[in-house]
């Protein structure tokens, strides 16, 4: 049981890529995250591998995955948060790394907080929304 409750909690999501390697690569870039945890396995009678990125303190921030049965998916419609020290040099990544610019950085005033943010599509066709707070 999860801290006693009885509900659901959202825990995180799996994003469905065509390329493994490539989508990977893209976030170890942008994100800058480390490695992953790398797993094959088989998801209702289809093998798949899927990388695991986790947060310093231990939690799963982002699994990417794909089948290996030679098929592929179509990018769903799906919007990913990230939180940055620097939006400027993230952008600057994922542009780098093959990311297009859906809405430039702006200036934002929301709930008494001042932050800037952007939108971003990665390789895959996902939309990013990041913010500098």
């Amino acid at each position: 049981m999860i801290n006693d409750f009885a509900g659901a909690r959202f825990a995180f999501a799996k994003l469905i890529v065509n390329n493994l390697d490539r989508s990977a690569a893209f976030y170890r870039t942008v994100c800058e995250y480390g490695e992953g945890q790398w797993v094959e396995a088989d998801l209702a009678g289809r093998p798949i591998a899927e990388v695991i990125f986790r947060k310093p303190e231990g939690g799963m921030e982002l699994a990417i995955l794909a089948y290996l049965d030679g098929t592929t998916s179509a990018a769903g419609d799906v919007t990913i948060a990230f939180d940055t020290a620097d939006l400027d040099a993230f952008e600057h990544r994922l542009v780098a790394a093959g990311g297009t610019i859906v809405a430039p950085i702006k200036a934002l005033e929301f709930g008494g907080n001042s932050l800037r943010i952007a939108f971003y599509r990665d390789i895959d066709g996902y939309l990013l929304e990041v913010m500098e707070r």
